[in-house]
């Protein structure tokens, strides 16, 4: 026997016929390995050697990914604010590389950025390997993208441009499978390629996360309806959009905008709805953080990137230039 088991090797045993094996010494086991012998009722007996106690199995290994990986929609629920930035790099090494850093959450941003699903893919399976949850802005509401992207693994979508009900039961449509929505079921990252598709039988989404973006004078418009669909878990304020959907493009401080956050804000709370925004810096973030919003997204890597190498490269200027 060897010292370590995978899920593979459970699964050989099983098409040879045997559901279970005997060891001398408990072998240790994959996490894979084990979530295969829970779902094929696979058992491992241990049969001590002569004079010996029997050897009991040793604790699963504990980590901070492992603790940080209950699924999003209740990490949501729990209350703490979330604080994450966007991801504009088509990479998994720099996913993976952010993913590390600390942030709750990568709003992965396929809106503006030039990625393709595979990529995404990839990049979803580098934050998988860190702390961090990985969610993706679609690019616009079609089945494709909000099917796709959540087959992909996505722990949730945010819906960018939504102008009114219709859009968000688009959305409802897509995300969720039958009977609340049309999603079609498949072998995705989302069901572990399919070892896990049957998991969808009771319950199929439970665990299925969507955020819509309110940052459109319509969708403001006709907020009252939009926070009256229930499915979707949190509204998304987008203060740049909306600037320039009332005018005031990059005005941030002007009142028209801030009132109208206010009320968003407002409506929002009233309607039992999550809210999260997006700041520009991290000053802008503490501010949303102190009105009390549930999700901050800090820039983006490359906004945050550009920030600190020019604050730098100000600060060499400036210690050269010193006497």
């Amino acid at each position: 026997m060897p010292q370590y088991l995978t899920g593979r090797e459970i699964e050989e045993y099983y098409a040879r016929g045997m559901t279970s094996i005997v060891v001398e010494e408990m072998p240790i086991l994959t996490d894979e390995a084990r979530d295969v012998m829970k779902r094929l009722n696979f058992e491992i007996k241990i049969r001590p050697r002569e004079g010996m106690e029997r050897i009991k199995e040793p604790a699963a290994p504990t980590s901070k990914i492992s603790k940080c990986r209950e699924p999003f929609k209740e990490r949501l629920q729990k209350g703490k604010p979330l604080v994450g930035t966007f991801i504009q790099i088509p990479h998994p090494v720099m996913s993976e590389f952010v993913g590390k850093l600390g942030f709750d959450f990568l709003l992965i941003d396929s809106e503006h950025s030039a990625m393709t699903i595979e990529t995404i893919q990839s990049m979803l399976q580098g934050i998988a390997s860190t702390p961090s949850y990985g969610v993706v802005r679609i690019p616009t509401i079609s089945y494709e993208y909000i099917a796709s992207y959540l087959d992909a693994g996505a722990d949730a979508i945010l819906v960018p441009q939504v102008r009114n009900v219709e859009d968000v039961l688009k959305v409802r449509d897509a995300a969720l499978y039958p009977p609340e929505g049309k999603r079609g079921i498949g072998p995705g990252r989302a069901t572990d390629f399919g070892l896990k598709i049957m998991e969808r039988k009771v319950a199929p989404n439970k665990d299925t996360v969507v955020i819509i973006q309110i940052e459109t004078r319509e969708a403001v418009e006709d907020l009252d309806k939009i926070l009256a669909v229930e499915f979707y878990d949190m509204v998304f304020i987008g203060p740049g959009d909306l600037s320039m959907n009332l005018g005031i493009f990059g005005e941030f401080s002007n009142p028209i905008l801030t009132e109208e956050i206010a009320n968003i804000l407002r409506r929002s709370r009233e309607a039992k709805k999550k809210v999260g925004i997006f700041a520009g810096n991290v000053e802008m973030a503490v501010r949303w953080l102190k009105e009390g919003v549930d999700l901050v997204v800090i820039n983006s890597e490359l906004g945050l990137l550009a920030q600190y190498v020019k604050q730098s490269l100000k600060k060499l200027e400036t210690l050269i230039r010193e006497p």
